[in-house]
């Protein structure tokens, strides 16, 4: 019999591993979201769990009651409260999995906030999308529960690789590669936007990738700055951990603060709003939106 899950937090993350579960044919599967508690949000996120197969519970404590794998989704900021939360109705059978981007101090937090519990801990960090990917997105695992957890598992194909039991060196990993990965971003966003002022788009990235080989910077760009208009608030507040995690090893975060300067800016933007059905692929109509928001908040 596959293994039972429970997701605190229903938002993209949890609803997108926590659907692909059940199309794998895992039945019994719950979640609760703080959202489920709002008048307003609460009856439409409930009925997405519902349509999915996925039990929609009334607190945390339901939601992890006979869990054999309870993951946090959550926002980073909720990350600790949520395990302390979660650590009051934990069982030493159980495995508790943080998916949340968070430094390598905070995964040290959350684990220790589980530890009286008795509940075997898994430090989990994201390396790519997880739409797309959803519960095969890879991860790289740390903490006491992780090789114990990859058995469970194994039957369900997920994309895991051990690091080691100490917590740390995974999230360490997922943050310093975020740097780069979550800085292209920022980049693109401040290039383009310049260069779009100019109307010279098209000669600065053909000038990019004859200094840049190796791949088509026009289509890196798109994808990139599509996707960073959608996500922007999440990678905003992924990048806060970023700094934190240099902070932590005594290294001013110059770019990573910066970075998350340029993500929240986007982010009050609202193309995430615009953006519902999905990324366009074209750098050019995210510059449009850009200036269209802009106009909206001039003009406000």
């Amino acid at each position: 019999m596959a293994p039972s899950f429970a997701f605190i937090g229903f938002g993209e993350a949890g609803s997108n591993v926590a659907g692909s579960l059940r199309a794998e044919g895992v039945e019994r599967i719950a979640t609760y979201d703080i959202l489920f508690d709002d008048p307003a949000a609460g009856p439409a996120l409930r009925q997405k769990a519902e349509d999915m197969g996925v039990r929609a519970a009334d607190s945390i404590a339901d939601a992890v009651a006979g869990a054999d794998v309870v993951y946090s989704t959550v926002v980073c900021k909720s990350s600790i409260p949520v395990a302390e939360e979660a650590a009051k109705h934990l069982k030493s059978e159980q495995f508790y999995l943080d998916f949340n981007s968070i430094s390598p101090g905070n995964k040290r937090r959350v684990a220790a906030a589980v530890a009286p519990s008795g509940a075997r801990f898994v430090e989990a960090s994201v390396m790519a999308d997880v739409p797309g990917h959803a519960h095969r997105v890879p991860m790289l695992l740390g903490g006491d529960g992780a090789r114990d957890f990859m058995a469970l598992v194994e039957p369900l194909e997920f994309n895991l690789t051990f690091v080691q039991e100490e917590i740390g060196q995974a999230s360490a990993t997922k943050m310093v590669r975020s740097i780069m990965m979550k800085g292209l971003g920022a980049l693109h966003l401040e290039c383009m936007r310049a260069a779009n002022h100019f109307g010279i788009e098209q000669s600065v990235l053909d000038s990019v990738e004859k200094s840049l080989s190796g791949r088509d910077w026009t289509e890196n760009c798109s994808r990139t700055m599509s996707r960073t208009s959608i996500h922007a608030a999440r990678r905003a507040d992924e990048m806060g951990q970023v700094a934190e995690t240099l902070r932590e090893v005594g290294i001013d975060p110059m770019m990573a603060e910066a970075t998350e300067r340029r993500h929240r800016w986007c982010a009050d933007l609202g193309l995430k709003e615009v953006y519902k059905d999905g990324p366009v692929d074209d750098y050019r109509d995210v510059l449009e939106k850009i200036r269209a928001a802009e106009t909206k908040e001039a003009a406000e």
